[in-house]
């Protein structure tokens, strides 16, 4: 059994207070008896530390909603209600429920729980139209986190072999394909915003300390300036453990450019993997880069859009090992697609990252070469539950960008892409500090991920690809339902 891999989180406080879901009102009626501070196991109400006789301002935004303080108060002096800058917070997509649930596991690396439960809706679009199978959660020997039986999450990164062959001296004589293993399907991907260096600098340290991938732009400064400071011999100490572990070996370059001219050749071989934009001409450049570095895997972003899945079935037959589909921040395709409806009326629409993952899969599975890549997918990757969900549809692992932000009190107001200052100053944020809220965030996903497939009854994520078996989807439900019943009244209508 390999080594188990374990993430440490450490409670890490806020810089500045959360916008919580909602306010409090203390009203004057008080008589500080504390009996709300006895029920609340959230920690909202407190006493003063200063004078134990009073109670002290609640802390709002670690209230979930449960009302057992308002229940349990002998005078009925207090009072909840939805806060009005909570509402403001994020878009459509990226929902105040999600950013806040992403600050609090960066704070504390724990799973959130809801005092009021869930009462949100049962379908939706996207990810939203998926519900897990948890048919093994009585097991208690696959109790998640707390269960007896180990549950990897490691996945390989690169072109699997479906057979190796032997000489009859027992040598391999197959080539076998450089790969990665990473201990979770998470990697991070190149920032929408917020490219400040003490936040590549955080991001950086937490995918070292995790022994996973960052993403980053080969012509940007900070890129080549940490590749200076490798170069130079930064010495590291032997007792310094996995912190200390860093240089090129987790970071993945981007580079967007047709050619490798303008970027630092040393820099490019010392990565053990390189990305590339996809060019109608990239395999051209592909063949530099391995000229360059036999060594490194090749991964081609390829955005999800038309005809998505002949491009990956040629780049695939090209040889390419990896390849990075990606969507927009909300999870929706680039460009739009054609749709029949029920009624075999043809329109445009955006599909949605779920559906576009299966589409590709498929595709890749009819024509017996999935195994021959390594499909990354990213774009609207949210929440740890995406993380599954998304690797159901037929992922191997994901790239997330935004909730790397959110672990560093980013309230996606948009304000810095207006060229207005930021309310929670990334630019200034500590390494050290930002690292941990990160490594806080991914344990936290990735103890979610552990109970789902703990639920599901799978020992390792690697047989969670592609098992669509495994979700029940909102739209297969609704065609067995109601494709008969329409169909019925189509033809009754033409008889008439």
């Amino acid at each position: 059994m390999p080594k188990k891999y374990n993430v440490e989180v450490v409670p890490t406080p806020p810089r500045y207070i959360p916008i919580g879901k909602f306010e409090i009102e203390r009203g004057e009626d008080c008589i500080n008896c504390g009996r709300c501070a006895i029920v609340c196991i959230y920690e909202v109400h407190k006493r003063q530390d200063e004078d134990l006789r009073c109670m002290a301002e609640p802390v709002e935004y670690r209230c979930k909603g449960c009302f057992s303080c308002v229940q349990e108060c002998p005078r009925a002096t207090l009072t909840i209600r939805e806060g009005t800058d909570y509402s403001r917070l994020g878009d459509s997509y990226w929902t105040p429920e999600i950013i806040s649930t992403n600050w609090y596991q960066a704070e504390t690396g724990k799973i959130p729980v809801s005092g009021a439960g869930y009462r949100g809706p049962f379908s939706g679009e996207g990810f939203d139209s998926m519900w897990t199978d948890m048919s093994e959660i009585v097991r208690p020997t696959r109790d998640g986190i707390h269960g007896r039986e180990y549950i990897s999450t490691v996945v390989e990164i690169g072109r699997k072999l479906p057979a190796i062959k032997f000489d009859s001296q027992g040598e391999i004589v197959s080539h076998i394909p450089p790969t990665l293993n990473v201990p979770l399907p998470i990697i991070f991907d190149t920032l929408p915003f917020g490219r400040f260096e003490n936040v590549y600098g955080a991001i950086a340290k937490a995918a070292s300390y995790l022994d996973t991938f960052m993403i980053v732009d080969a012509d940007g400064a900070w890129f080549k300036g940490e590749g200076r400071k490798e170069r130079g011999g930064e010495r590291r100490e032997k007792g310094e453990g996995r912190k200390a572990r860093g240089g090129k070996s987790h970071l993945i370059p981007y580079i967007s450019q047709p050619t490798l001219h303008s970027f630092d050749v040393d820099l490019i071989k010392a990565c053990k993997m390189v990305e590339l934009k996809y060019e109608e001409d990239v395999l051209s450049v592909v063949n530099e880069v391995k000229t360059l570095n036999p060594g490194s895997i090749i991964s081609v972003r390829v955005p999800f859009g038309d005809n998505v899945e002949e491009i990956v079935e040629e780049l695939t037959y090209g040889g390419i090992e990896v390849i990075h589909l990606y969507a927009d921040l909300n999870g929706q395709t680039f460009g739009k697609s054609l749709i029949k409806n029920a009624s075999q009326q043809t329109f445009r629409k955006s599909l949605l990252i779920n559906d576009m993952t299966q589409n590709v899969h498929r595709h890749l599975v009819d024509f017996k070469i999935r195994d021959d890549v390594t499909l990354i997918v990213s774009g609207g990757i949210a929440m740890a539950e995406h993380v599954a969900k998304v690797i159901i549809c037929g992922a191997d692992l994901t790239a997330i960008d935004l909730p790397l932000l959110f672990a560093l009190e980013c309230r996606y107001c948009k304000d810095c892409q207006e060229d207005l200052a930021c309310p929670v100053e990334l630019k200034d944020v500590n390494p050290e500090w930002g690292a941990q809220r990160i490594i806080n965030l991914i344990g936290a996903w990735r103890n979610q991920l552990i109970e789902i497939l703990g639920a599901m009854g799978l020992r390792e994520v690697r047989r969670l690809r592609g098992e669509m078996g495994r979700a029940i989807f909102l739209e297969d439900i609704e065609k067995d339902t109601f494709d008969k019943v329409f169909a019925m009244e189509v033809s009754y209508d033409a008889n008439d």
